[in-house]
């Protein structure tokens, strides 16, 4: 299994260097490295017995904090950056990241790092579909191969959260809930990827791309600060220092994973249909063999065919451009 996933990222960043794109294919890269980190990263919060939550909002008032350093500490508290028409776009999306992120953590606890990674990258077909009937910005016309591999990718979310059965009753996650998180986390993020692509395509200048990722990070540290502050006043949760630590931890590669994902659609002429595929395909292999490196996550035969799928899914959604970076 190993040696087919680090045979596939060899070939897969071949293809993707042998074309004249050295700019975006670096926004590219250091977008799947930074989204792939997270659910590692909510993996060792598990280990050292980290409050989830509370991380989670540490990680956004993080986010916020490096949006400040990396604007210079000026563009983005400027009261006119208020005044932006991409201001509502923000605040929305900073809502769904939170619900989202604590989703994705929720998976990993439950079901696994690898059902999280297919569930959150698999749900391109929303921003790809979105992309082609809303937008019609996509550089190439889809064939029926194309929408083969978007079914595709929906058979592989089923088949990568399937968990055997603890026998004796304890550990083990139902069925129901092991389907029900991914699939959640599917829309949620088809939902907030194609916000993405919406916005910075009608919205957004490739010069404010920082200030919208600090204000949509901004606003999931609003949201989760209230919720928190409701959760220590009624006396249902303490909390713990540790949390700040985690928060940090989580949230520097967070506000970089949307920072240049933005930077590259920019990169590749706001064509969604065509990244999101091969951003996430990385995403998704990248997932499966650190999981299986780093936390001796077993994975079913099943869950393989899943991956396989997921795979598949993506390469059957982008193959235009594999075969003309190939011939």
């Amino acid at each position: 299994m190993l040696i087919l996933v680090v045979g596939a990222l060899l070939c897969f960043f071949y293809i993707c260097n042998t074309s004249d794109l050295t700019i975006p294919m670096l926004y590219l890269l250091l977008s799947i490295l930074a989204s792939t980190s997270l659910v590692f990263i909510f993996k060792l919060f598990q280990r050292y017995n980290v409050h989830t939550f509370q991380a989670i909002v540490m990680n956004y008032l993080t986010c916020v904090l490096v949006g400040f350093l990396f604007s210079g500490g000026s563009n983005a508290v400027q009261p006119a950056v208020l005044e932006q028409s991409w201001v509502l776009y923000a605040l929305v999306l900073g809502t769904i990241f939170i619900g989202t992120f604590y989703l994705i953590a929720l998976t990993t606890h439950s079901v696994g790092v690898t059902a999280a990674s297919v569930a959150t990258k698999i749900s391109l077909v929303i921003p790809v579909l979105f992309s082609l009937l809303v937008l019609k910005n996509s550089l190439k016309d889809y064939t029926f191969v194309n929408y083969t591999g978007m079914f595709a990718a929906l058979v592989a979310i089923v088949l990568s959260s399937i968990r055997p059965r603890n026998h004796e009753g304890e550990g083990s996650t139902s069925p129901i809930l092991a389907f029900l998180l991914p699939f959640i986390i599917f829309l949620n993020s088809g939902v907030a990827d194609s916000l993405i692509n919406y916005t910075n395509q009608y919205h957004l200048q490739q010069k404010e791309a920082s200030q919208f990722t600090m204000l949509t990070f901004s606003a999931s540290a609003m949201v989760g600060l209230l919720v928190l502050l409701y959760l220590l006043l009624s006396g249902k949760t303490t909390f713990y220092r540790k949390s700040i630590l985690a928060g940090i931890l989580l949230g520097i590669p967070n506000y970089f994973s949307i920072y240049f994902l933005i930077k590259a659609l920019s990169a590749f002429g706001n064509d969604g249909a065509f990244l999101y595929p091969v951003n996430n395909i990385g995403i998704i292999l990248a997932g499966a063999l650190g999981a299986v490196i780093f936390f001796n996550e077993k994975l079913t035969k099943v869950n393989l065919i899943g991956l396989g799928m997921a795979v598949l899914a993506l390469i059957l959604i982008s193959y235009q451009e594999i075969v003309a970076n190939l011939f």
